[in-house]
Order: C-alpha cells, then structure tokens, then sequence
C-alpha cells in the first residue's frame, strides 16, 4: 500500500481527499500506520526474538521427541531403582543394564502394537 495520497484532477476529489484523511486518522488511531510499523533499534529489545515456521516446527519436534522420550525412559527408570533398593540384582546385572534392557523391552512393545495395528490383526 502506498503511503502517498491519490491524486486525482476531477472536481470531485475533495470528497476523496476527505475521505482519506478520515481513513489515516482512523488507521493512526489503530496504530497501524506504515511509519509505525517500522522497527526502531529501540524496540528490538522489547519485542524479543521471532521464529519462522521452520524454525516453530523443530521446537515443537524436540519438545514432542522429549515427551515421547521420558514416556519411553520414566517406568523402566522407576522400577529399576526400586527393585535396586528392594531386592537388589544378580551378580554381572547393574542398574544401568535394567534400564537399558526395560527400555528396549518397551520399545519392541511399541514396536509390535504398531505393527499389529498396520496389519490391522488387532480386532
């Protein structure tokens, strides 16, 4: 949109020079007006940074990539320390291998319940 007024030569132009300015006013009043769109290196601080949608889809990504890690992790995490503190484990087994071995237990879990469900041999 430009910001210069339209000129016209017809005798009728002065509703339309009216009009305008009711129409500037108006836009001041809304604060919408080109000059006050530009940014100040003032208000750069203010204002924060800005993504673009790319840079919005890898936040979601990594935000429901770290959901879906801790739904994966947190069980076999809690169950093994309990059986740590509670019973405890058979000689060569750690902490560490319980998670390992409950998380890729869950995983193959998965794994199968979306292959049944593509196969569609659930019902």
């Amino acid at each position: 949109m430009s910001t210069r007024p339209l000129s016209s030569s017809s005798p009728g132009s002065l509703p339309d020079a009216l009009e305008e300015a009711q129409f500037r006013a108006r836009m001041a009043r809304l604060g919408t007006e080109p000059q006050s769109r530009r940014r100040r290196p003032r208000d750069l601080g203010r204002r924060g940074f800005r993504l673009g949608w790319k840079g919005w889809l890898v936040v979601d990504s990594l935000i429901v990539l770290l959901v879906v890690a801790a739904v994966v992790a947190w069980p076999p995490i809690q169950a093994c320390r309990h059986q740590d503190k509670t019973t405890g484990f058979y000689a060569g087994d750690s902490v560490d291998k319980c998670i390992r071995r409950g998380i890729a237990e869950r995983i193959d879990r998965a794994d199968q319940r979306l292959k049944a469900l593509v196969r569609n041999s659930g019902r």
